[in-house]
């Protein structure tokens, strides 16, 4: 009876060991299918390729398409379930064999398959506006304007707690309204001015969201001479969408209307908007590549520039080189209006509207000076597609 017994115990337990194996691979699946499916849904964002995403996600956590039985496969939009008409999801399955001995020997196979299935999507990120230096005065709101983002956050990366110099200063008359405010340093506020919610001190700083956006390339060699224009004109690639390289763009017309046809500029030198003209451009983003190329747009005239809304450069106005700390100033006046991103990590955005000025933004810069009657607004009311998104699991 007793050696009976023992037998059947040893039964069960080799069954238990076999199982729970099992359940620790099929948990470790479930790993590199939420991370691929985040990847996949992130690169997607970018207009890139989910699936190469996706598949490299899986083999930095192990599981590699193909190798030892494994299978990864990626679908966008997913396949099956309640996100299956979701453009911008990306579902993954993974599937591995895992060995067996107890098991095995009452079925007679060595093997079971375990899957694990996950459905990454986008959300809106945590920040529409980053400023990325670790000291000194990152964000000055010398302004009348408000800075209304209800729906996302304010980041501020810099330590600084100095009186006076603090990271974040509201010296003017203006509002600064986020879902959230969060500063490594201090903060400072006059009235009647205001900071709404009160500032989170002491946080961790994040590192830059645009880390991954690569650089447009160009050949220096072919860029063309600075057009200088001084009436209306219609510039940019001949092709919609393509690139075109100036060095140096200065537009100074007096009147009329200067349109900028869309694709992306690389301006090899500065990029300059003076005088009274309008300036019209859809689907443009500007990229400087050197450092000390300036831009300045403090026209008089109606600016109204708006980033492509697809593509790897979804979002993206103004790009300048990421080790770059030339200061940019952009002034909008009137009608303006301005419609992107605005990204210069390592330098000092000087940002100031008057008038009804309309900037639908989000910044990712070194530093800002807010000053004027600007109206800053979440860049998400404008483009649901805003890359400055937050990659997240949905299923």
């Amino acid at each position: 009876m007793t050696a009976l017994l023992m037998t059947v115990l040893l039964g069960f337990m080799g069954l238990a060991v076999d199982v729970g194996l099992l359940f620790h691979a099929k948990r470790n699946l479930q790993i590199v299918a939420d991370a691929a499916a985040t990847a996949g849904a992130q690169n997607l964002n970018y207009g890139l390729s989910a699936s190469t995403a996706a598949q490299a996600a899986a083999t930095r956590n192990g599981v590699t398409n193909g190798v030892s039985g494994a299978v990864v496969t990626v679908y966008s939009p997913p396949n099956d379930g309640p996100n299956s008409s979701c453009s911008g999801c990306v579902e993954v399955i993974v599937s591995e064999p895992n060995p067996t001995v107890f098991i095995g020997s009452i079925t007679g196979t060595n093997s079971t398959t375990v899957a694990a299935r996950a459905v990454g999507g986008t959300s809106a990120g945590k920040g529409c506006v980053y400023t990325l230096n670790t000291s000194g005065q990152a964000i000055n709101d010398t302004g009348s304007g408000n800075i209304s983002i209800p729906s996302c956050g304010i980041i501020d990366d810099s330590s600084s707690n100095a009186s006076n110099n603090e990271a974040l200063v509201n010296s003017g008359s203006g509002t600064i309204t986020a879902s959230s405010i969060l500063v490594v340093g201090g903060y400072s506020e006059s009235h009647p001015g205001s900071i709404s919610p009160t500032p989170s001190t002491g946080t961790i700083p994040v590192s830059d969201p645009l880390s991954g956006l690569k650089a447009p390339t160009f050949n220096a060699s072919s860029c063309l001479a600075n057009p200088n224009v001084s009436n209306a004109a219609t510039l940019g690639p001949s092709t919609s969408g393509g690139t075109i390289c100036y060095n140096g763009l200065s537009i100074s017309a007096g009147s009329g209307t200067v349109t900028l046809n869309p694709g992306i500029y690389v301006i090899n030198g500065d990029l300059s908007f003076t005088g009274a003209a309008a300036v019209s451009g859809t689907g443009v983003t500007f990229y400087l590549p050197s450092n000390g190329d300036k831009v300045s747009m403090s026209g008089s005239g109606a600016v109204t520039l708006t980033a492509p809304t697809s593509g790897t450069y979804n979002g993206i106005l103004v790009y300048q080189g990421r080790n770059d700390t030339t200061a940019l100033s952009i002034s909008a006046s009137g009608a303006s209006t301005i419609k992107g991103i605005i990204y210069a990590p390592k330098a000092t955005l000087g940002l100031s509207g008057s008038g009804g000025a309309a900037f639908y933004t989000s910044i990712v810069v070194g530093a800002i000076n807010f000053t004027g009657s600007l109206d800053l607004q979440d860049y998400d009311l404008v483009n649901s597609g805003n890359p400055l998104r937050s990659p997240l699991l949905i299923e």
